[in-house]
């Protein structure tokens, strides 16, 4: 509001002997200091000032006067009583602040008001988290106020006077600050959401290049499908309520609200755990989802697709007990029909669709493979054992596992079915998985007999990765595939690729075979030794010093664990090379790991009450300090065996990527 606004225009008067005189007239101000200033009204020059507090008594005869005792008893009479409940107002809400009282009063609704009223927000909102509070709870418990404000917002836009929209949307991003879970739900319900999106078109902060305006994009390009009938209507409420608050949060005001994201996620993370546990509990829901789906509802696809993804977020859910029934109603049949017609380009269903006269947007048949893709890995993530039921049961079994079939020739062409494929056969338990047996029995050999220098990159990578995930714990059933099909020696031809990703997943793999100390591992580990010296000697620096050092410690990684069929064929593979323009460089190297895992053997049988403590290498400015790290690389021998060996994969990740040209 103006300064001057001539609803502010006032009487001063004095109660002197028993009568009131008049002092002044002028227009009522507050300064920023809590004082309420008489400006006069022809010369505008401050004429009178008090302190807004518990001590002068203030007063309103609830008509058009306010008394107050300051020195002298004084007295402000208002050409209307609208006026001196402005005042008043004001002068309230000071008083309570100064009491710390959780209450406050805004001033009237009307368009000489407004600029009053964001003055009071303004200061509420840059007071603190209290002072927020009571604002929230006011606007909360005088929900009639917001409707006052939602009536003036149509008829401010009816008479194009922008001056005051441009102050009601500063009131509502006020409002948006202070809002909480319950307030929110109260500005976005189907009462006020026009106007709280409205508002803000009117924010002169947001860039109105090709800028939509909010109502008209919730209008035209928003619709709320019902792929199953939702027949709750408080859950109904919750859908259009978190959709409206992710759009506030992400289209009205996301350059306004960053500092709140955390209190927006979790309002709607509440409001998907209500909508989720509805799932849970209905029965009908579930069964009829399903049908849709069993139809080719390809929405009802999505609409799974996402609910799937969103347990992930939610520990308290029962997600089991969801996928077990999505099982039972036939999830994984509908699924295996969905892959199967995918890789056939959906042909069967277009044309399906075409008697029926149905058009189906092209986009929707690209999407459709990933979405499905998408929840198979879901299902894998939160609940396995149904689906690696299905995929091993005794019809697949009959058929010859098809749909297993499928997943391992599609693994190594797309990256969704390899995942799928690492979750099926995930090694990272001791309990049993008939899939993995399966899978190492039928699919796995064929897998490595496919593996040939001619195969792309791409090819060898992935069959290193599941080779690694097998390995990493080496049950008697993976040890004996292995072995039967020489996969040591397969990675080590693999290594030789000039490939950094592929040839650390190589030396991972070897690390984890070396640290077995097994015998019947350690005959492939000598085949497989010449693989490992060649990228050795063409070492000329620390260039790629990530490689090398992994290769240095696979080397003291032998010589710690001191079986001396591998110490000497690694040696003698050695000896071969040596007419090698690096063999000295890479010889004198080799033999001072030796001499100092000796050492260190030496000690440890000398005094087994010390502790050895395994440092990891660091990457260093020459060869000489490069050798010193692997020299400080040692650990406790009679404890090596005893170690989970999944942390010696995690020393890769340490080494320092700093290079430098020696």
């Amino acid at each position: 509001m103006k300064q001057n606004s001539e609803i502010l225009l006032c009487k001063l008067h004095q109660f002197i002997q028993d009568k009131w005189n008049w002092v002044n007239t002028g227009y009522i101000h507050f300064n920023s200091k809590n004082e309420m200033l008489l400006l006069e009204k022809d010369t505008s020059m401050e004429v009178f000032a008090v302190q807004v507090n518990q001590q002068y008594d203030f007063f309103f005869d609830g008509e058009e006067g306010i008394q107050f005792q300051f020195n002298e008893y004084y007295g402000l009479s208002f050409q209307s009583r609208e006026g001196a409940q402005i005042v008043w107002n004001k002068i309230k809400n000071i008083l309570n602040e100064e009491d710390d009282d959780e209450s406050i009063v805004l001033t009237p609704v009307n368009e000489n008001t407004l600029g009053i009223i964001l003055e009071t927000m303004n200061k509420l909102v840059q007071s603190g988290t209290q002072a927020k509070q009571v604002l929230s709870n006011y606007l909360l418990n005088n929900k009639d106020y917001l409707e006052m404000l939602n009536s003036l917002f149509n008829k401010l836009e009816k008479d194009h006077n922008q001056e005051l929209l441009q102050i009601m949307c500063s009131i509502v991003k006020n409002i948006v600050t202070v809002s909480e879970h319950e307030l929110f739900q109260t500005i976005l319900n189907d009462q006020n959401y026009q106007f709280i999106f409205g508002a803000l078109e009117y924010d002169e902060e947001m860039t109105k290049k090709n800028f939509v305006p909010h109502r008209q994009f919730l209008e035209k390009n928003v619709s709320f499908l019902q792929v199953v009938q939702i027949k709750s209507k408080e859950r109904l409420k919750t859908i259009h309520f978190i959709y409206r608050l992710q759009y506030l949060r992400d289209c009205s005001l996301a350059y306004y609200i960053d500092e709140c994201q955390l209190m927006f996620i979790k309002i709607v993370l509440t409001c998907y755990v209500d909508l989720l546990k509805y799932i849970e509990n209905s029965k009908e829901f579930l069964v009829e989802l399903i049908d849709q789906l069993r139809n080719y509802n390809f929405l009802a696809l999505r609409f799974l697709s996402e609910i799937c993804s969103l347990f992930k977020e939610f520990q308290d859910l029962n997600k089991a007990f969801i996928y077990q029934k999505l099982g039972e109603h036939g999830l994984y049949e509908i699924v295996e029909d969905y892959i199967v017609d995918s890789l056939q380009d959906f042909q069967k269903q277009k044309a399906k669709f075409k008697k029926l006269k149905l058009k189906i947007q092209d986009d929707i048949y690209q999407k459709v493979p990933t979405m499905i893709l998408e929840l198979v890995i879901s299902c894998l993530q939160h609940y396995p054992y149904n689906f690696r039921q299905y995929i091993i049961s005794e019809h697949q079994q009959v058929l010859k596992y098809p749909l297993f079939n499928l997943i391992v020739d599609q693994a190594f062409e797309n990256e969704l079915y390899l995942e799928i494929l690492k979750l099926l056969i995930d090694n990272s338990q001791d309990d049993q998985n008939e899939v993995l047996d399966c899978f190492l029995q039928l699919f796995y050999p064929k897998l490595s007999q496919q593996i040939s220098h001619e195969s792309k990159i791409e090819m060898k990578t992935q069959f290193v990765e599941i080779s690694l995930g097998l390995s990493r714990n080496l049950k008697a059933s993976v040890k004996e595939v292995f072995i039967l099909n020489q996969i040591t020696l397969k990675i080590g031809f693999i290594l030789q690729e000039r490939n950094k990703i592929l040839q650390t997943k190589c030396l991972q793999f070897f690390k984890i075979m070396i640290l077995q100390r097994d015998e019947d591992i350690n005959k492939e580990i000598i085949m497989a030794l010449p693989n490992l010296i060649t990228p050795l000697l063409v070492y000329k620096g620390l260039r790629e010093n990530l490689i090398y050092s992994q290769l240095l410690e696979i080397i003291k990684i032998i010589y710690e664990g001191a079986n001396q069929n591998i110490i000497k064929s690694l040696e003698q593979e050695l000896k071969i090379w040596e007419k090698h323009s690096n063999y000295l460089k890479v010889h004198d190297i080799i033999k001072n790991i030796k001499n100092n895992c000796m050492k260190n053997q030496f000690s440890t049988l000398n005094s087994e009450t010390k502790p050895q403590q395994q440092i990891n290498y660091n990457v260093v400015d020459n060869e000489i300090d490069l050798f010193k790290s692997v020299q400080g690389h040692s650990t406790n021998l009679h404890k090596q065996s005893q170690k989970r060996l999944v942390d010696y994969d995690d020393d890769v990740e340490i080494i320092s990527k700093k290079t430098k040209i020696d």
